[in-house]
């Protein structure tokens, strides 16, 4: 995958945003998806694809506040330290950017699954657009990274919220 890659944008009216996902990348049926969540994935030939999903959480109002993208991004940063020993697991970074003029925290981390034993990285940024908090997360094997690293931050950059 050394060719300069080509992006096409895509419209979820689900989800409410449009993104641009590269050309080569297939977008996993919806059978296999929770309702609010759309995912897309590169047909490599390794063990496992290189993967993105969107999901999309309306926050009731009793519960809003400008905080509630974060507390996702903590939520989904929990999931794998759930079956990890602290060693298992090492965040790269760690920051406060924007999605869409919207704010968001992006957050790159390193995990080993005792599923999978493999070393993954995971790139995941969670925005709020007002009441609606999205949270993109994008995984690859480790020793991929560098090749996909890119490619998951032009997907985010290219997020537009249509509602």
């Amino acid at each position: 995958m050394n060719d300069p890659v080509i992006f096409e944008r895509h419209f979820s009216d689900k989800l409410g945003i449009s993104l641009e996902i590269p050309q080569t990348w297939q977008k996993i049926e919806k059978q296999y998806l929770d309702e609010q969540i759309e995912g897309y994935f590169y047909p490599a030939q390794v063990a496992h694809n290189p993967q993105i999903f969107i999901k999309k959480i309306v926050i009731p109002d009793a519960e809003q506040n400008e905080q509630n993208f974060a507390e996702l991004a903590d939520e989904l940063m929990q999931l794998p330290l759930q079956k990890l020993q602290p060693e298992q697991f090492e965040i790269i970074t760690q920051t406060q950017t924007k999605i869409d003029n919207y704010p968001a925290r992006l957050d790159i981390f390193v995990f080993q699954s005792p599923d999978v034993k493999l070393l993954t990285t995971q790139y995941q940024v969670c925005w709020q657009n007002h009441q609606t908090v999205y949270g993109l997360i994008a995984m690859v094997e480790s020793t991929e990274e560098l090749q996909y690293l890119p490619i998951f931050a032009a997907v985010a950059g290219s997020i537009h919220c249509e509602q």
